[in-house]
């Protein structure tokens, strides 16, 4: 049984990540396209925001070992402020870059930084048995949010794109009031700098486990390059379907049709992990994907 506080921790954490995640900004492609950037500008802007990302993760964690979770969430939500500040005013490809850099700050610091406060949450009540079930509960709210999030941007296609930036920034303000309340586990208050791994010793340590454990090593490798690519697939079609002349309303439909599979797939991961080995479900993924992009291609032809 979960405890008044634990309860209150999960929802307030729930709250900000519907808010942290809601996708009023997928379309950011579309909406560099119609501030007069090139592809190259782009995919530069995307290759900026991974390069950041790469580089802040594993210091992010730290700072969220050191500071706690609620400061670092804070936080978090301040860069997204600043990256919708800029998104909204720069004229120029060297303040984008700066608004992409802020943008893989606030992912990176808020990523694992939510699933962490809720653990522990569960194990200052020891009641970390019920974690399957909040993350399950933690996914599904991203991804509702996030459809959320482009059926409105897609309402707002063409004329009004930029008001998405404006609904972002409100967002991340509403976030930082949900989060504000989260009580730091005690466990967490109690730990002190001298107990705490430096970054040398993080990455050390990292390094290690990657070159011993072989079988983790080529489960990240994967879902690096499967992530890559689907990402570059996700965001570069958006400019498939404004050269083939896709209505507002037939991009939301696609966008949103993607995100109900996602959906979906979270809802079903637990069974099929019942049910299919390692092997097959990365095998299934593969061949999915496979399938799935000549017959979106197929329709955008149409």
């Amino acid at each position: 049984m979960l405890s008044p506080l634990t309860r209150r921790n999960l929802t307030l954490s729930y709250g900000y990540a519907a808010c942290a995640f809601f996708g009023i900004n997928t379309l950011w492609v579309i909406f560099l396209q119609q501030q007069g950037l090139s592809l190259v500008e782009i995919g530069l802007c995307e290759s900026v925001f991974h390069l950041t990302s790469f580089l802040s993760e594993v210091p992010s964690g730290v700072i969220a070992d050191r500071f706690g979770y609620r400061p670092v969430l804070i936080i978090s939500r301040l860069m997204a402020i600043g990256h919708a500040l800029i998104m909204l005013t720069a004229h120029s490809l060297g303040w984008l870059l700066l608004a992409f850099i802020l943008q893989a700050w606030a992912y990176n610091l808020q990523s694992g930084t939510i699933e962490a406060a809720q653990y522990d949450s569960l194990v200052n009540t020891q009641a970390t048995q019920h974690y399957p079930r909040v993350t399950t509960i933690l996914n599904t709210t991203i991804e509702v949010a996030d459809t959320l999030g482009v059926v409105l941007a897609g309402w707002l296609m063409p004329q009004h794109l930029s008001v998405t930036y404006w609904v972002y920034l409100a967002a991340a303000l509403i976030a930082i009031l949900a989060i504000s309340g989260l009580h730091v586990p005690q466990r967490q208050l109690t730990k002190t700098h001298s107990t705490q791994p430096s970054l040398r010793t993080i990455l050390r340590a990292a390094a290690h486990l990657l070159v011993t454990q072989r079988r983790l090593r080529l489960l990240m490798i994967f879902d690096a390059l499967f992530s890559a690519l689907g990402t570059t697939y996700y965001y570069y079609f958006q400019t498939v379907m404004t050269a083939q002349h896709f209505s507002g309303r037939l991009i939301t439909t696609i966008l949103i049709a993607s995100m109900a599979l996602n959906i979906v797939a979270i809802q079903l991961t637990p069974w099929l992990q019942r049910h299919q080995t390692q092997h097959q479900l990365l095998y299934g993924l593969c061949l999915r994907a496979h399938l799935v992009t000549p017959s979106v291609y197929w329709s955008s032809s149409i």
